[in-house]
C-alpha cells in the first residue's frame, strides 16, 4: 500500500489551502445551487413554491444530521489513526462508516415516505403550501438518501490526501442540478417537481463517484467487504465524536420547525418564504466557511494524533482569521445589497422583497464572528473532545435560539422571530471563546496573538 504522507513536507498554511480550498470551493458551488434552483422555483411558482420548499428544509437537515454523525465521526477518527500511523484501523473506520450511512438514510427515507404527510403538517406546512412541499418531497427524497451516504464517505476522500477530488464530488452533484433545473422546471414544465428531479440526478452522480472512487478508482483506501462488518469499539468512538455535528443539525431542524411555526404566527406563508430566502442567501457566506472547517479537521486531527499539539492550535487560529475576512465580506455585501439580492428570487412581489430585504439584514447582525464558533466547534471534534464539541453546537440551536424564538416575539412580534438567530450567534461566540482560551492556555499558547510557530 502506497502510504505517501499527505499532512507533510509543507509550511502550514499550504497544506490549509491545499486541503480548505477545494472544500470552499465545492461547499459555495453547492450553496450556489441550492440558490439558484430556489430562484427558479420562485420565478415560476411563486411564494407558496418558495415556502414549500422552507418548510422541507428540516427533513433536509435530519438526513444531514445523521450523515454528520457518521462521517465526521468516522472521518475524525480515520484522521487521528493516519496521525498514528495505524493504516489498518483507518481502513476498518472507513468499511464500518460505509455501512452506517447506508442503513441510517435507508430506514430515514423509508420512514419519511410511511408518514410524510403528517410529518410535513409537523414541519409547519399548513394547507396552502403542503401540496408543494409534497410534491417537492416524493421526488426528492431518494436524493436525501443519496446526499447521505454520498458526503459522510466524500470526508475520507478529503482526509485520506485527495481534497480537489473531493470538491470534484460536490462541484459534479451541484453542476448537474444547475444545467437540469431549468430544462425541467422551465422546458418540460414540471413546476416544483423539476426543481426536486434536478437535486435527485444531481446527487446520484456525485454518490456514483465517491463509490468509484473507493471501489474502482486509485484510491490509498478501499471499501473491502470485510471491513463492512461493524466493530463495536469503532461504532461507538464514530457516534461519541460524530455527536456534536449531529446534535447541531438536528438541534437546527428542530429550530426550523420552531421557526416556521414562529413564523407562520406572526407572518403567515410570506414570512416563510422571506425567511427561505435568507437562508439560502446565507448559505454563500456559511458554507465556505464549513468548507475552512472540513480542510482544517483534517490537519488538526493528524497532528493531534501525532502529540503536535501547538500545531493543531496555529492550524485552528490560522482558519479562524481567514474565516473572520470571508464572513465580514459577505456581511458588508449583504447590508448594503439585501434589496437588489431579494429581488433576484421574485421581481414582481414587492411584499416578499420587501421582507425578505429586512430579514436578511436582521439575520446577519453578527455574521462576523460566526467563524469562530463553527470553527471551535470543528476543533473539539477533531481532537476528540466531543463533549466541548456538543456544548458549543447544542449552545446555539438549544440552550439559546430556542428560547429566544419562542420569547422575543412577544416584545417584538414578528422582528423578534428574525432577531433570535443572530443574538444566539453573538452569545455562543462568547462562550466558544472561553473554551478555546481554556485549552490555549492549557498549551501555552496566547489566544488573541499568534506565537512562532513550533511542533
Amino acid at each position: 500500500m502506497n502510504t505517501k504522507n499527505p499532512f507533510k513536507d509543507k509550511a502550514l498554511s499550504s497544506l490549509l489551502i491545499k486541503f480548505s480550498a477545494p472544500a470552499m470551493a465545492g461547499m459555495f458551488v453547492n450553496a450556489l445551487y441550492n440558490i439558484i434552483s430556489r430562484i427558479y422555483v420562485g420565478q415560476d411558482v411563486g411564494a407558496n413554491g418558495l415556502a414549500g420548499i422552507t418548510v422541507l428544509f428540516p427533513l433536509g437537515l435530519l438526513f444531514l444530521g445523521f450523515s454528520a454523525l457518521i462521517g465526521v465521526g468516522s472521518n475524525a477518527l480515520f484522521s487521528i489513526r493516519l496521525g498514528e500511523k495505524n493504516h489498518e484501523e483507518a481502513q476498518r473506520i472507513l468499511g464500518n462508516g460505509f455501512t452506517l450511512l447506508t442503513l441510517v438514510s435507508v430506514v430515514l427515507t423509508v420512514f419519511s415516505y410511511l408518514f410524510l404527510d403528517p410529518f410535513l403538517s409537523f414541519l409547519g406546512a399548513d394547507e396552502q403550501i403542503l401540496p408543494y412541499a409534497r410534491d417537492y418531497a416524493l421526488v426528492v427524497l431518494p436524493g436525501y438518501l443519496l446526499f447521505g451516504i454520498g458526503a459522510g464517505l466524500n470526508n475520507f476522500i478529503r482526509s485520506s490526501g485527495r481534497p480537489k477530488t473531493a470538491m470534484a464530488t460536490q462541484f459534479i452533484g451541484a453542476f448537474i442540478n444547475i444545467a437540469l433545473g431549468p430544462l425541467f422546471i422551465f422546458g418540460f414544465h414540471w413546476g416544483i417537481k423539476g426543481a426536486a428531479a434536478a437535486t435527485v440526478c444531481g446527487q446520484t452522480v456525485s454518490f456514483m463517484w465517491v463509490m468509484w472512487f473507493f471501489t474502482g478508482g486509485d484510491s490509498i483506501y478501499r471499501l473491502r467487504w470485510k471491513d463492512c462488518f461493524l466493530k463495536k469499539s469503532i461504532v461507538t468512538q464514530t457516534l461519541a465524536i460524530g455527536f456534536s455535528q449531529f446534535a447541531f443539525q438536528i438541534a437546527t431542524s428542530l429550530l426550523n420547525v420552531i421557526l416556521n411555526h414562529a413564523l407562520l404566527k406572526y407572518g403567515g406563508n410570506l414570512a416563510i418564504s422571506a425567511v427561505g430566502i435568507a437562508v439560502s442567501v446565507n448559505t454563500l457566506v456559511l458554507m465556505p466557511l464549513l468548507g475552512i472547517a472540513q480542510g482544517a479537521q483534517p490537519l488538526i486531527g493528524y497532528n493531534h494524533g501525532a502529540r503536535k499539539y501547538k500545531t493543531s492550535i496555529q492550524t485552528l487560529k490560522m482558519a479562524i482569521r481567514w474565516g473572520t475576512v470571508i464572513a465580514s465580506v459577505g456581511f458588508v455585501l449583504i447590508e448594503v445589497f439585501a434589496g437588489p439580492i431579494a429581488t433576484v428570487f421574485n421581481s414582481q412581489d414587492t411584499a416578499l422583497i420587501t421582507l425578505s430585504a429586512r430579514v436578511l439584514r436582521i439575520f446577519n447582525l453578527f455574521l462576523p464572528v460566526i467563524s469562530l464558533q463553527i470553527l471551535a466547534t470543528c476543533f473539539f471534534q477533531a481532537i476528540n473532545r466531543p463533549l466541548k464539541a456538543a456544548l458549543l453546537s447544542l449552545s446555539r440551536q438549544i440552550l439559546l435560539v430556542i428560547p429566544l424564538v419562542l420569547i422575543l416575539p412577544l416584545f417584538f412580534k414578528l422582528d423578534g422571530v428574525f432577531l433570535a438567530p443572530a443574538v444566539a450567534d453573538a452569545v455562543s461566540t462568547v462562550l466558544a471563546i472561553i473554551l478555546l482560551k481554556r485549552y490555549f492556555d492549557k498549551h501555552h499558547q496566547n489566544f488573541f496573538f499568534s506565537r512562532k510557530h513550533s511542533q
